[in-house]
């Protein structure tokens, strides 16, 4: 099969991700976002990323069950969304049986 020069340059979807706390509704808004080149390329990073912030969480005393985080395409249409119960689950139910 032979590609046309524009159809190799296809630009890379970009997606942004925003940080929303469920019980405010609050939204974290990323405005720069990035490109990766499908949607399960943006979810493993996601995932990775996420897994990144649990010292953030940890030192700003925040429970990470409450947030997540939505990825959209250009279009601001949701992509997926990643709960951070599903990233830290196992640590966030250990933490609370011994907290308890």
């Amino acid at each position: 099969m032979i590609h046309t020069a524009l159809e190799r340059k296809k630009p890379m979807p970009h997606f942004f991700f925003h940080v929303r706390d469920i019980r405010q509704e609050a939204l974290s808004r990323d405005e720069v976002g990035l490109d990766f080149p499908d949607v399960a390329t943006a979810c493993l990073m996601t995932f990775r990323a996420a897994r990144d912030m649990q010292t953030a969480f940890a030192v700003c005393g925040w429970n990470p069950r409450d947030y997540s985080i939505e990825v959209v395409d250009a279009a601001d249409e949701l992509v997926f969304e990643l709960p951070f119960t599903l990233v830290f689950g196992c640590e966030v139910a250990r933490r609370s049986k011994l907290s308890s």
